[in-house]
């Protein structure tokens, strides 16, 4: 069965570089070449039906997300652009003086590594799961974390799978 792009309609080749991706697989070719970082991008993520990030290389922080990423979160877009992963996750190792990613304790994060790796090699991770140190207002919690990324142009998209704050 034939499925139609969730961003413009059109009929979506199955044999086009959408049969290789794990988060626009349900968006044209055309429509995935169109991401830009600005809010044109907006409509490509909102057809995603998941919490997303979209992220930029250098550095590396937060662009835009979706709505369903921002009701997650529980934050408002403002709060999430222009700030890096760990700091929208509320993980406690990006508050510290080196920062989210920076820290030693980010060294063998297994969501940083697949991020990274996204953006060198441009291959895509699927069902990346760790265990987050999430600060909350009445302290902090332990946090089961999954993602999978996808590269996109010069841009990765991070899809937030899991994210069970009560772990």
């Amino acid at each position: 069965m034939a499925a139609n792009c969730g961003v413009c309609g059109k009929a979506i080749v199955l044999n086009g570089k959408a049969a290789h991706r794990n988060i626009t697989c349900e968006i044209c070719d055309d429509c995935a070449a169109q991401v830009s970082g600005t809010s044109g991008s907006n409509v490509l993520l909102e057809s995603i039906d998941a919490p997303v990030l979209l992220m930029q290389g250098n550095p590396r922080q937060v662009v835009t997300a979706n709505k369903k990423a921002l009701a997650l979160f529980g934050k408002k877009l403002q709060e999430v652009e222009n700030h890096r992963g760990g700091q929208v996750f509320d993980c406690v190792h990006s508050f510290t003086e080196a920062g989210c990613g920076k820290d030693v304790n980010c060294e063998g994060c297994k969501i940083k590594g697949a991020i990274v790796d996204t953006f060198i090699t441009a291959n895509p991770h699927h069902g990346v799961s760790t265990e987050l140190s999430i600060k909350k207002a009445n302290g902090t919690k332990t946090c089961v974390v999954q993602v999978s990324t996808e590269k996109l142009g010069d841009f990765a998209l991070v899809r937030v799978e899991r994210y069970d704050a009560e772990a």
